[in-house]
């Protein structure tokens, strides 16, 4: 893993803004890494928003925050996994037994901190590995569908059998594992009503079977914006 910030072409420097405002990168860093403020980062794929994501829950468990304390969320298991993997590696690698003091310095710096901040901080930094490994504790790094799934085990039962949701579950994160039962019942709902049976053989008849299929797995892959574009009357018929 990388443990500076990912280096940009000269080009792109005037890119760094902060509060729309062009800003160098010493301030974009000291901003975006400081877990005493509230940012949103806008960056494309691949500029180092992971990098920033942990520079902010190192920086946080530096200022005295507990792990359990921390929750941050993605969307797949994989940037789960690499966000929990590239802590815990900046962790041991910036302990004591591993580092020397200019190096943890230098670290502290690279993610926002003054060199007065740093200096300060970097003896706290050499032990919080073990501090962390001898609490038991972890950051808590999980996907939206965990997450809801962790509150929802702890929801009242009543609750649950009001909402109509099972008290046990099972998270799906591939949502493709429900494709065939899914479409079952599609084929059950049209078969059972004359008007959405005739709408279909019509539209069989006119473009075939396997490209209104094809159709039918789009719309399902984009329901949730298929769902907010009808709501908002801008979907086109």
């Amino acid at each position: 893993m990388n443990p500076t910030p990912p280096a940009l072409p000269e080009a792109q420097l005037a890119a760094y803004r902060v509060a729309g405002r062009p800003a160098g990168a010493d301030a974009f860093y000291a901003a975006a890494c400081d877990p005493a403020r509230s940012v949103v980062v806008e960056a494309c794929a691949g500029a180092g928003k992971t990098w920033m994501l942990v520079s902010r829950i190192l920086r946080a468990l530096l200022a005295g925050a507990e792990p359990q304390q921390v929750l941050a969320i993605t969307f797949t298991r994989k940037a789960a996994g690499e966000m929990r993997e590239r802590l815990d590696e900046w962790l041991a690698s910036h302990s004591s037994a591993r580092s020397t003091h200019a190096e943890r310095v230098l670290a502290l710096v690279q993610r926002g901190m003054t060199p007065a901040q740093a200096e300060a901080a970097a003896g706290t930094l050499g032990g919080l590995h073990e501090q962390l490994l001898r609490g038991g504790r972890r950051v808590e790094v999980r996907t939206f569908h965990a997450w809801f799934g962790q509150l929802l085990s702890h929801a009242p039962l009543t609750l649950l059998q009001q909402l109509g949701l099972p008290a046990a579950y099972e998270t799906i994160e591939d949502n493709f594992a429900l494709h065939d039962a899914l479409f079952r019942r599609f084929h059950r709902a049209v078969q059972a009503d004359a008007g959405l049976r005739a709408d279909y053989v019509a539209l069989v008849r006119r473009h075939r079977r396997s490209t209104l299929l094809q159709w039918l797995e789009a719309a399902w892959f984009r329901a949730p914006e298929l769902a907010r574009a009808d709501a908002a009357g801008t979907a086109e018929p």
